[in-house]
């Protein structure tokens, strides 16, 4: 065994304070890189990936490549917005837009509409209006004139002898509506064919479809003792007779 010098000292006892001091410290760093990663960890600098089984460090403030290159930013507000919410608001502006313009279009052919009908309105009150098509009805409504053709109404008898003034005149509707007036012409002849002369009336008349009614109207020549061919004419005069063509010009149905 070693023994101690005259002034005390002891080599062994000095080699293991050494030992004991450098342990200490190694102890001392240990804690405290254990304590800054913990530190760190808390904060969530720093982060375990269990799929790759190592340790990644993220900066303050830092990001992804991709997040950056995704992400827009807004010159006028500095608001950031990613690329795909920026091309959905795009969209989004051009069908505002293309609604808008449509809208206007629409509102444009409303006042178009509008004021061709006010015109048309303003029109009518004056009186100025001409029918652009003459509108055809199959049946007329009642009380009003209907489209006259000539074998609506047809003269059925016609009778007038030299003692009476009035002649009565059977009228037949070919009609399939019953007609309330007939407007027409009577123009009589002489036996010789030649015109003597012609009377326009209007007789308000009800006649059923397909019937004939008998109406009076004055005789040709009464005061000159003229009769119709048909009837007795005077006997001292027997040359006065006359014939008769009836023209129908308009009629009412009920």
């Amino acid at each position: 065994m070693m023994r101690q010098n005259r002034n005390g000292y002891d080599p062994m006892h000095e080699e293991g304070s050494n030992q004991k001091g450098c342990l200490l410290k190694m102890l001392f760093f240990i804690a405290t890189v254990v304590i800054v990663f913990v530190v760190l960890w808390a904060t969530g600098l720093i982060r375990f990936e269990d799929t790759e089984q190592e340790v990644s460090v993220k900066a303050a403030g830092a990001v992804k490549t991709e997040e950056v290159e995704e992400y827009m930013v807004m010159p006028s507000s500095g608001f950031m917005v990613t690329e795909r919410e920026w091309n959905a608001l795009q969209a989004e502006v051009r069908q505002l837009r293309n609604e808008v313009k449509q809208l206007k279009k629409d509102n444009a052919k409303q006042a178009t509409s509008s004021h061709s009908i006010a015109i048309r309105e303003k029109e009518m009150e004056q009186g100025n209006t001409k029918p652009t098509s003459r509108p055809v009805a199959e049946k007329a409504t009642p009380s009003t004139p209907a489209a006259v053709s000539a074998n609506d109404i047809t003269l059925a008898n016609y009778s007038h002898d030299w003692v009476k003034s009035d002649a009565t005149v059977a009228f037949k509707n070919n009609t399939d509506r019953t007609v309330s007036g007939i407007t027409g012409r009577m123009i009589y002849y002489d036996m010789n064919g030649n015109m003597l002369d012609y009377q326009d009336f209007t007789k308000p008349v009800t006649i059923e479809p397909g019937m004939v009614k008998s109406v009076t109207l004055p005789g040709y020549g009464y005061r000159e003792n003229y009769a119709y061919y048909k009837n007795d004419a005077i006997p001292t005069n027997p040359d006065r007779k006359y014939k008769v063509k009836f023209e129908l010009k308009s009629y009412k149905l009920k």
